[in-house]
């Protein structure tokens, strides 16, 4: 008999199984590509310019600021990089989501084969990685392109695993050190947790092979250097260009616990103890999937539910580290789910609990998950299946694959997700928020206007949905316009955010429809105060004096207003709009000469602008 028939054989079914769990992501995620781009999608990748420009490739690792449009600076290179390339071929959310679905699909085949490689159970890794392929939890983190991070983190995660795992294992020391850094710079420069990837690599060779843990660790920690210096490196990085290595955990202000930086590690290391049971149980058994999980915010440690969660979690983790047959899996496994949680468990962001980020968790418990096969079902480690075993998996992967395709259809629209919340949760503010913004984006402003109302009245002091609140008011046409309401909210938020010149223009537009629906002269005046009270805290902008010179065309004054619009262009700020107005004014004024003068600079800015261009018709044809 030829000798290597028996490992063509293994060969040719590894491909097979690989093949099968990489068709089975996308049957579970294909519908993804219907969706459209929701939440964080739109300031993060959508209206972000610097992701349509491929000249950016370099900057992406160099300037922080270009991570989103104009909400901050984050370092996450290779993420933008991986989502400029995909715009390159199509800037569509379809695109996009199918990146997400092929970077899923991709995680999915490397965690068979390295699960496969640690067991040496092809069977049972492909049914695992089968499962984990159609596994509902992982909706949030494809459906939402801005959630690439989880995805893209763990392709690298896994990448530097499989480098050392063959290194460990005779691979050739170059291609071992290549292979392990570049994995670690994808999941460092996906998401801040790549940073605990040499620290599972060193494990991984710990408890992988054969001997004791202490004549393996010796080497491991050897094979870790270059690893840790590729760490090192961007930790280095990070702080010259963010002010800071990592996030601070300590001498955080106790104040509202709704917002990151208002809650203490105490209330956020309390909370998480009554909410890690519910992830838990999550990527067991997917229920109550939400956008919006319900979260009672805890303050101390000894609450009967805290402390009852706490011990939940640690009697799993001593399960998965207690000493059997299985224990080297289970270990790294446990070890895995928890060093990529650890930073969102600890590090009080925004929202404390968000479905994309267990997705990475579920990646290492799919180990322990393997671990407890052969446990429960001693045959599929040594033959094929039962009929019954395999109808068995049959059942959960078609019911994977329902679950995760009705999941991924309510991305089609992000109010239908938001209108799933609120059915389950009617005193939901992020639900309230999230349909009225969503409703805003697609021109309803009046629905936008009660839903955003009613999360502002579910949670008055907390600025953001207030400024939504004033942006929809301000969106309603002069006939449906609630002056009042949008004077209010808008002066609300110029009491929260003071120093915000942005509020300010708010506030003037929101004078500025006073005046107009109800005619009042003094809503005008107080609009042009406000507008020009924005370059007293910041520098100036065309906008502001566009904003005063309505103020004064609303009082009839159109030579004040012309004057506004004067003194922006003598400070060098004329953009093309401000242009055509000033056009429009001069032509008011009986200056048609000047006003043509006017259009035919702003058409030298723009040549084929139709704004421009139709002044320019409307400034040439006769009077009526």
């Amino acid at each position: 008999m030829n000798p290597l028939l028996p490992r063509a054989r293994v060969r040719r079914a590894a491909v097979a199984a690989a093949t099968t769990v990489f068709a089975l992501a996308w049957l579970a995620y294909g519908a993804a590509l219907a969706g459209d781009f929701v939440f964080d999608d739109f300031h993060s990748v959508a209206s972000n310019p610097a992701l349509r420009d491929l000249g950016n490739l370099g900057a992406y690792w160099t300037d922080p600021t270009l991570f989103s449009a104009g909400t901050g600076a984050m370092y996450r290179p290779a993420l933008l990089t991986s989502f400029a390339l995909n715009m390159a071929l199509d800037p569509g959310a379809w695109s996009l989501k199918a990146g997400n679905v092929l970077l899923h699909a991709s995680v999915a085949v490397l965690w068979f084969l390295w699960a496969w490689r640690l067991s040496r159970r092809l069977v049972a890794s492909a049914v695992v990685a089968g499962l984990f392929a159609v596994h509902p939890l992982a909706s949030e983190a494809i459906n939402l392109v801005s959630a690439r991070s989880e995805l893209l983190a763990m392709v690298g995660a896994l990448v530097a695993l499989h480098g050392h795992l063959a290194w460990s294992r005779g691979a050739p020391v170059v291609v071992g050190i290549a292979t392990t850094c570049l994995g670690i710079v994808i999941a460092c420069g996906a998401k801040e947790t790549g940073v605990v990837v040499p620290a599972l690599c060193v494990l991984q060779g710990a408890l992988a092979g054969h001997g004791g843990w202490r004549r393996r660790l010796l080497p491991s920690l050897g094979r870790a250097v270059p690893m840790v210096l590729v760490v090192v490196g961007y930790l280095l990085v990070r702080r010259a260009l963010l002010g800071e290595a990592t996030a601070q955990l300590l001498e955080r202000p106790g104040g509202d616990p709704l917002t990151g930086g208002g809650r203490t590690l105490l209330v956020q290391v309390a909370t998480m103890g009554t909410l890690l049971p519910g992830c838990l149980l999550q990527s067991v058994w997917p229920w109550r999937l939400s956008f919006d999980p319900p979260v009672v915010y805890r303050t101390s440690l000894v609450e009967p539910a805290v402390l009852a969660g706490w011990a939940t979690m640690a009697a799993v983790t001593l399960a998965a580290f207690w000493p059997g047959p299985t224990a080297r899996l289970r270990r790294l496994g446990a070890a895995f789910a928890w060093a990529v949680a650890l930073p969102w468990v600890l590090i009080p962001l925004n929202m404390p609990l968000a479905e994309h980020r267990l997705y990475g968790p579920l990646v290492g418990l799919g180990l322990v998950a393997l671990a407890a096969v052969p446990r429960t079902l001693p045959a599929w480690s040594r033959r094929l299946p039962q009929p019954v075993g395999w109808s068995a998996v049959a059942v959960l992967v078609f019911a994977g694959i329902g679950r995760s395709t009705m999941r991924s259809l309510q991305y089609r629209d992000e109010r239908l997700i938001w209108q799933q919340e609120l059915a389950v949760r009617q005193d939901s503010f992020r639900a309230w928020w999230g349909f009225g913004t969503s409703s805003l984006r697609a021109g309803d402003a009046a629905g936008a206007v009660e839903a955003l109302g009613k999360a502002h009245a579910i949670y008055p002091s907390y600025a953001p949905p207030l400024a939504d609140f004033v942006d929809a008011l301000l969106a309603l046409p002069d006939g449906s316009a609630q002056p009042a309401r949008a004077v209010a909210a808008a002066a609300a938020l110029r009491a929260a955010r003071p120093d915000d010149p942005w509020v300010r223009t708010q506030q003037a537009q929101a004078l500025l429809q006073q005046g107009r629906v109800r005619g009042d002269a003094a809503a005008f005046a107080a609009a042009e105060s406000a507008a020009l009270a924005c370059l007293a805290i910041a520098p100036p902008k065309a906008y502001v004096f566009r904003l005063a010179a309505a103020a004064r065309r609303g009082l009839g004054d159109a030579t004040g207003a012309l004057a506004h619009l004067d003194r922006s262009v003598a400070r060098g700020l004329a953009p093309v709009d401000l242009r055509i107005e000033r056009a429009a004014l001069l032509q008011h004024l009986g200056r048609g000469a000047e006003a043509r003068q006017e259009l035919l600079r702003a058409q030298q800015q723009a040549p084929g602008d139709l704004a421009v261009m139709q002044a320019l018709q409307s400034l040439a044809a006769p009077p009526r």
